[in-house]
């Protein structure tokens, strides 16, 4: 039993090890928003319509990512018992900086241009192969990035307003949406690899905002869970 327990902290420092940081390595992620399909950006006003037909005007859309983080390729047994004994699934809102992990909450606007790119921060993860970024959206805590006085965002996930022509006829009505729940999103990095002959990336995280209406019942009660999830579905990452 001894011998066995021994194994088992030696393995969890030589996996330790392997999250050294290297000095010099620096990965740089930007936040924008842009549509996936036809949209029509005025100031902060953005004109589209959603998969059902139904004309959509967003006169405000405030989103608040609380976390970035990239996740090593998994080409061993040893990771994939460490990711047993810790899930690194689990999330929580406003965590902690590491190598790995941007934990600054930012609270993002459609008052930014589509496609000008906001900067979340550098990461300085150690040497080796990422194969997954993982996105947490939870509310906004009073220490946010990109908090405004003119909207209160703090205890906020999301926050949209405008209104929407429907598909199948009727008045132009008005909707104000709004979350505070907490959801994750992984995405692809396509084998990002930091290395010493490889030490300075960038990437950047795509919302599509002109598919976070989309399938939703602007009526139901459960319409801003549904655009919350849509807003995680939306994301994309690009060099």
């Amino acid at each position: 039993m001894k011998s066995r327990s021994s194994s088992s902290v030696l393995l969890l420092l030589a996996l330790c090890a392997c999250g050294t940081r290297e000095e010099g390595l620096q990965l740089h992620l930007e936040l924008d928003f842009r549509p996936a399909r036809q949209a029509k950006a005025e100031g902060s006003t953005r004109e589209f319509t959603n998969n059902q037909g139904d004309r959509i005007t967003l006169t405000r859309a405030h989103v608040t990512l609380s976390s970035v983080e990239i996740i090593p390729c998994q080409t061993s047994s040893a990771w994939r018992w460490l990711r047993m004994l810790s899930p690194i699934g689990t999330a929580h809102a406003h965590e902690a900086n590491t190598p790995r992990r941007l934990g600054t909450p930012h609270v993002s606007s459609l008052e930014r241009p589509d496609g000008e790119p906001l900067a979340l921060g550098t990461m300085e993860p150690p040497p080796g192969n990422y194969c997954r970024a993982r996105l947490v959206f939870a509310p906004a805590d009073a220490d946010a990035e990109g908090l405004v006085p003119e909207v209160n965002m703090v205890g906020r996930t999301l926050l949209l307003e405008g209104q929407f022509l429907p598909a199948d006829g009727g008045p132009v009505r008005p909707f104000r949406l709004e979350s505070a729940s907490l959801i994750n999103a992984e995405l692809s990095l396509e084998g990002l690899s930091l290395s010493p002959d490889a030490m300075e990336t960038s990437r950047t995280l795509h919302l599509a905002y002109d598919r976070w209406l989309d399938g939703v019942d602007l009526a139901s009660p459960e319409a801003s869970e549904q655009v919350l999830r849509n807003v995680a579905a939306s994301a994309t990452l690009t060099p």
